[in-house]
């Protein structure tokens, strides 16, 4: 009896075989299944918004706004408020600084989806890759390698605005007298392109437009008398699709009525 019945299964699974080999299962290759995860995952992309962690203030993280509306990218955020004087105190930032999940924590920091990240540099270029890859120029090598080297200035530049903003005496004007003479490569480069690399934007050009606009606060307009090319650039820049119309839209007048700097600052704290 028991041959019997294994004899039968035997002929059940040469049938089965034979079937199998004669219709074949539709097309699972990885190349179905990659396509397959792709769209997935745009799907979720789509839905789920990314979340910009900052103070409650304009400082690294308005170019990184400006650059994700350019992008057709909308996003949330979660604000820290620093306390008042005399103490500043960090305390709302720094009990959760080490819960967030973050490899190196900072702030910003971007989440999308389950994926964080710090450090501003990062976070433009992340977000250009993901969202506008197109700012990265990587299909042209001179312009990337330009794009880079811009990037380092505009970096140093915002990087010593700031710091005597933190660290001076508060005297915009001697601030406007030191930081105005260091914006002249800069805007000598602007007379003659459209953007700090010629005719593409890039990366670059977002933190460059929020740093004008925090020098033309410091120096009351006089960085503009210097070099009318970067008033050019900055009305420029602010006519962007879509950067226009956020910027004149009053939902983000409390994005645009910011402060620059934190309240630890001596100027525009």
């Amino acid at each position: 009896m028991l041959y019997g019945s294994l004899g039968l299964i035997y002929e059940l699974y040469t049938i089965v075989v034979v079937v199998l080999m004669n219709y074949p299962l539709k097309d699972t290759s990885s190349s179905s299944i990659a396509n397959n995860n792709d769209t997935i995952m745009t799907s979720l992309s789509q839905t789920n918004k990314p979340i910009l962690g900052y103070w409650n203030i304009r400082g690294l993280a308005s170019s990184i706004r400006y650059q994700l509306i350019y992008s057709g990218i909308e996003f949330n955020e979660e604000v820290y408020e620093q306390g008042d004087s005399p103490e500043y105190s960090r305390d709302e930032w720094m009990k959760r600084k080490y819960k967030l999940g973050l490899e190196y924590p900072n702030l910003p920091y971007l989440k999308d989806d389950n994926y964080k990240l710090t450090e501003s540099g990062a976070i433009h270029r992340y977000c250009a890759r993901k969202w506008c890859p197109e700012l990265l120029c990587y299909n042209d090598i001179e312009l990337y390698g330009k794009a880079e080297m811009v990037w380092g200035v505009v970096s140093d530049l915002k990087g010593f605005v700031t710091m005597n903003c933190y660290r001076g005496d508060g005297d915009t004007k001697s601030l406007s007298n030191v930081a105005i003479p260091r914006f002249t490569l800069v805007a000598k480069q602007l007379e003659s392109n459209k953007y700090l690399i010629g005719d593409k934007l890039c990366c670059a050009d977002f933190a460059l437009m929020e740093l004008i606009e925090m020098m033309d606060y410091i120096s009351n307009g006089e960085i503009y008398k210097t070099y009318p090319s970067l008033q050019y650039y900055r009305n420029r820049m602010f006519s962007l699709p879509k950067v226009k119309e956020y910027y004149e839209d009053e939902r983000s007048d409390k994005a645009r009525k910011l402060q620059f700097n934190n309240k630890s600052a001596k100027i525009n704290n």
